[in-house]
């Protein structure tokens, strides 16, 4: 394929260590090494440094305004307008956007100047966007909204991907003119083997991610209250207050959003677990997990069938505690488990992989090719 200017748009922070951004780093990192010209259009702020080889456009920084955290603000409108500007200032073949504030923005940009957009859907608002919320009222109208909002803003685009292959049912319902089913990756360099972080003694369970209400952290507390010998492992970019009044008598918390320092973290756990339940998109932290050899103890919404899972039913603590509580009894399982989980992501998982088929979506749009029908999760 001949090199192209792709524009990924992102209406977050950029970059953090959140899946979603993750998600595109990883992307734009391969694709960029494929040849393409690459950037990402985003808010004007961000965790980290970004990549040399990709060029980042931001809009202009909020005075005070630093969230990293998903969810609704009232200053998003308006970083979502100014994203709009700096997209339309861009030059590209192809805009690929993402979750559901990049599609209005580059909607909006192309009133202007309009481009062929792609589409990847992260997540749902149906099954989202009432988590950021508590009062019942509240709750009941954002589950409305998300409705609205998962007719109207995927078939904005020429072409959706979808990351889960349960997803693009539903994407066509909704009225997309195309789907493919694209999952994420992983970058084989970013997850060697490392010397375990110096946890106390005992036996470990790891958890690394954010304490958003969807993450359905509950189950896995009340998991672990049934297992009171075993530590909680918590790793986030979050701090411990972010997590509510959530108490165990062996919980470790371990602040941070550098993920040479959560890797070393997750090589002290034993077992990983994953207890969220639905989930239309693919948890990052899975493929992590996986590629760091640690089995994984996940409920059924978000068990993908790769080695190394063991899938457990949906908001069911009892069974997540009989699974890890397995698992520790049988460390030469955990070891055979791990040793396949690893090779299986390292192989099979990788974002040069992904990006091999993302420029075939890419062409689909742009020189009216057929992209293949997809056959499942690997």
């Amino acid at each position: 394929m001949k090199p192209l200017r792709i524009l990924q748009v992102a209406a977050f922070p950029y970059p953090t260590a959140q899946g979603s951004q993750v998600y595109i780093r990883g992307m734009a990192r391969a694709l960029a090494r494929r040849g393409h010209d690459i950037t990402v259009a985003c808010y004007g702020h961000g965790d980290g440094d970004s990549d040399a080889k990709v060029t980042v456009v931001r809009t202009p920084c909020v005075p005070g305004y630093a969230r990293l955290r998903a969810g609704p603000d009232l200053i998003k409108p308006l970083l979502d307008l100014a994203l709009a500007r700096v997209i339309a200032q861009q030059p590209a073949d192809i805009v690929h956007v993402h979750n559901y504030e990049a599609p209005l923005s580059a909607t909006l940009a192309g009133l202007r100047r309009p481009l062929p957009m792609v589409y990847t859907a992260h997540n749902t608002m149906r099954e989202e966007l009432h988590t950021y919320f508590r009062h019942p009222t509240a709750r009941r109208l954002a589950r409305r909204l998300g409705g609205v909002l998962d007719r109207v803003v995927p078939r904005l685009a020429d072409h959706a991907v979808a990351i889960n292959p349960a997803t693009a049912p539903f994407l066509s319902a909704m009225g997309c003119p195309a789907v493919s089913v694209v999952p994420p990756g992983v970058e084989p360099d970013d997850l060697p083997l490392t010397t375990p972080a110096p946890l106390p003694p005992g036996e470990w369970v790891v958890y690394a991610g954010n304490p958003d209400a969807y993450q359905e952290l509950d189950i896995l507390f009340d998991a672990m209250r049934l297992l009171p010998e075993v530590g909680l492992l918590l790793v986030s970019a979050s701090p411990r207050s972010a997590f509510g009044g959530r108490s165990l008598r062996r919980l470790h918390h371990v602040q941070t959003s550098d993920f040479a320092t959560v890797r070393t973290w997750l090589a002290a756990a034993d077992v990983a677990a994953l207890p969220r339940t639905v989930c239309s998109g693919f948890p990052i932290k899975l493929l992590n997990y996986l590629g760091m050899g640690i089995p994984t103890v996940a409920s059924s919404g978000t068990a993908w069938p790769m080695p190394g899972v063991v899938a457990v039913p949906d908001r069911d603590p009892f069974a997540m505690a009989s699974a890890i509580s397995a698992l520790l009894r049988d460390p030469q399982r955990r070891a055979v488990l791990g040793e396949q989980a690893r090779r299986h992501v390292l192989t099979q998982c990788t974002w040069d992989a992904r990006a091999e088929e993302l420029e075939k979506v890419y062409a689909s749009v742009l020189f009216k090719t057929r992209f293949p029908v997809y056959s499942g999760p690997e």
